[in-house]
């Protein structure tokens, strides 16, 4: 197994910065240069669709720089995913996102046809010049951050390219979420430009947030416990503090179990 090192502090620093410029595009381009919701959207949408597949890049890269068992027989934190032993981890995310993303799709053509529908041409109207550009730009600032990735992802561990494959689902989720609830905005009030400009910054604030690194305190918080303990439970033996630490233990032991090298048995 490689020798795992942490990146530098120049290309933590450029990695964040190559993510607020993707964060940025489509929120300029929406409160700045007046792009159409409908543009905004397609930029939006090609954002989720080449963020996945640079995505399946690195885990492909990493599967095959670092063969561990979580690439082969994931085992993921949760128990209603599919069994980790038909389950590899590159084909269970891209089937996921993409599948979102497809829906992603439908709901863009809903949400642009019925604004077109309700007289709001200024919403509805796609700009390809604009579109093109912003597509560009996302693309090429996605590409700058791969290949900052690609430059350690030799001395990654699964964890790392679990928890990236992770926040960009995370990303790809609040999108389809805020498409159906913007969706039902727009046919009940048929306000869609005052909408959007609330979906555009909520969508920035929850890409900010992924930037920032994921807390994981060992011990619960006090007050979290104090609130928890008053709780009743089955087991009235254990306090909350215990089911916290099985929790973390489980974690742990799940986390070594995926990080364990893959070893290609002879048949």
């Amino acid at each position: 197994m490689h020798a795992r090192t942490e990146p530098s502090a120049v290309s933590r620093i450029t990695h964040v910065m190559t993510v607020l410029a993707v964060i940025a595009v489509p929120a300029v381009g929406w409160f700045v240069d007046g792009w159409s919701g409908a543009t905004t959207l397609v930029v939006y949408w090609f954002e989720t669709l080449a963020g996945s597949l640079l995505i399946g890049v690195r885990i492909l890269l990493h599967r095959r720089w670092t063969p561990c068992r979580g690439h082969f027989r994931y085992e993921p934190s949760t128990t209603n995913r599919r069994s980790p032993k038909t389950s590899s981890f590159l084909s269970g995310f891209l089937i996921t996102t993409l599948a979102f993303t497809t829906a992603h799709g439908v709901f863009l053509a809903v949400i642009v046809f019925l604004s077109s529908r309700n007289g709001q041409q200024g919403f509805s109207e796609i700009d390809w010049r604009s579109t093109g550009y912003g597509c560009l730009l996302i693309v090429g600032f996605l590409c700058v951050d791969l290949v900052l990735d690609v430059a350690h992802l030799r001395s990654w561990s699964f964890r790392q390219i679990e928890l990236t494959a992770q926040r960009a689902f995370s990303r790809v989720v609040v999108v389809h979420l805020t498409l159906i609830f913007g969706l039902f905005g727009l046919v009940m009030t048929g306000a869609s430009a005052t909408l959007f400009g609330i979906f555009v910054a909520l969508k920035t604030l929850a890409s900010l947030s992924f930037v920032l690194p994921q807390w994981e305190p060992t011990h619960p918080p006090e007050w979290l416990s104090r609130v928890m303990n008053r709780v009743p439970n089955a087991q009235t033996d254990k306090r909350f503090e215990d089911f916290w630490a099985e929790d973390r233990s489980g974690e742990r032991a799940r986390r070594e179990r995926n990080e364990q090298p893959w070893v290609t048995r002879a048949r």
